[in-house]
């Protein structure tokens, strides 16, 4: 039991660690994402969390090599600008978004 509990404890510092080291190295106005794939009216979501809260940013420019099927769950970096381009019908977010630069999340 004490052996289970400790490599938990052990594999969720090392995780947080990585985390920790990405947040290190982002420039100004960089968030981290995960890369959500989703419907046809929604076909990708970037998920964040700022301040605590979650958030969900549907990239209306977003580069086709980012949205195959291995990318769910990724991390990415990425800037962006606010968008006048309408949310899709069936897309539950809180902005739609130009993403000005992207990058892999390490």
């Amino acid at each position: 039991m004490k052996t289970i509990f400790l490599s938990i404890t052990i594999a969720s510092l090392i995780s947080s660690c990585a985390t920790c080291r990405i947040q290190k190295n982002l420039q100004d106005g960089e968030l981290i994402g995960v890369i959500r794939l989703g419907n046809s009216e929604c076909p990708v979501v970037i998920s964040t969390k700022e301040n605590g809260e979650t958030k969900g940013y549907y990239p209306v420019n977003m580069d086709d090599s980012l949205k195959v099927d291995n990318v769910d769950g990724k991390k990415i970096i990425f800037t962006y600008a606010p968008s006048r381009a309408p949310q899709p019908a069936g897309c539950d977010v809180d902005m739609t978004i130009t993403l000005l630069t992207t990058r892999w999340a390490k």
